[in-house]
């Protein structure tokens, strides 16, 4: 025979253990403790040494392009507009396929985290 107790058995079991058990006095080394430990530790530092190297790279790299890009001729920045503008179409044209696929992975992405929490309760 299974004796399983109901979610509500179980909060009044424990509940019940709660209020009959004495409380345990606490420590008295244990504030002296924590404070030492609190005081010991001094506030962390916001910026560290490598947030400061990795801001400067980040800064010399977009610099560095910025450079480059107001450096090339403009029959350069044009052909690159060209090319962009090609890349975009070819993009549309071939997006029609995307936009299905995109849904149907959606759906089935979103059907395979539903399907374990379903058997779950049909099970119960």
């Amino acid at each position: 025979m299974d004796n399983r107790l109901t979610p509500e058995q179980e909060t009044a079991i424990i509940e019940d253990t709660l209020k009959d058990y004495p409380l345990a006095s606490m420590p008295r080394s244990i504030t002296m403790d924590v404070m030492s430990r609190i005081q010991k530790n001094t506030r962390p530092v916001l910026v560290t040494w490598n947030d400061f190297a990795l801001s400067l790279v980040i800064a010399l790299c977009i610099g560095a392009l910025f450079f480059a890009v107001q450096s090339l001729p403009p029959i350069m920045l044009t052909k690159i507009r060209i090319q962009g503008i090609l890349l975009y179409q070819d993009f549309l044209v071939n997006a029609r396929w995307l936009v299905p696929t995109l849904l149907f992975g959606l759906a089935s992405f979103l059907s395979a985290l539903t399907i374990p929490y379903l058997q779950r309760e049909l099970i119960k």
